[in-house]
């Protein structure tokens, strides 16, 4: 089977097929897997965009490893320099609480969980990069999310380091400087809160 034949026709994969083989060659070497998707699959599991591989907290081992790019090469979805399933995720973040993340799947030796969409959007507004801030701009304008002190205080609650000015900015992507510059004359007084 290709890649060709996971795709709809917006290009997104459906990665169950990839997940059901998957918990065959698991089940047929006797381990089990639970690993907690985020970024593009993540983001994909909620609404969003699409992804061609899967970031995820899991615990890596050779055996396992092996099973995962033996599954990536049958479905012709593995890239040159990395696994369609990979966790290189976890030397960036710490694992996420059970209590943000949800079962998205779950079959006889593997259980595939996400992290929530609030969860998400705190890990993308710590690592800053283009893309991250870009997807979390696309998430707040989809959800015409308008309070950002409100979201500042949900990822501290969650234990994010949240950066209001770098909210603000994701802010101004989803909903326009005008909207933006509107913010900031309607809410100085509490703005000098976060200085």
């Amino acid at each position: 089977m290709k890649e060709s034949n996971l795709t709809n026709n917006n290009g997104v994969i459906d990665f169950e097929p990839v997940f059901i083989r998957l918990n065959e060659e698991l089940s047929a070497a006797g381990l089990s897997l639970i690993i907690v998707c985020a970024g593009g699959y993540a983001m994909q599991i909620h609404g969003y965009r699409g992804t061609a591989d899967i970031d995820a907290f899991y615990k890596s081992n050779e055996k396992l490893d092996a099973i995962i790019q033996r599954v990536g090469d049958e479905f012709g979805i593995n890239k040159p320099d990395e696994l369609w399933l990979n966790n290189s995720i976890s030397n960036l973040n710490p694992d996420p609480a059970e209590e943000f993340c949800e079962t998205k799947h779950a079959y006889s030796a593997l259980v595939v969980k996400a992290v929530s969409l609030n969860y998400l959007v705190g890990m993308k507004l710590e690592s800053g990069r283009e893309q991250d801030l870009i997807d979390v701009g696309t998430i707040l304008k989809h959800d015409n999310n308008e309070k950002p002190f409100m979201l500042h205080s949900v990822l501290t609650d969650m234990g994010f380091k949240a950066d209001i000015s770098v909210i603000l900015d994701t802010y101004e992507k989803a909903h326009g400087m005008d909207w933006l510059d509107a913010f900031y004359i309607g809410h100085q007084n509490e703005l000098y809160n976060y200085l």
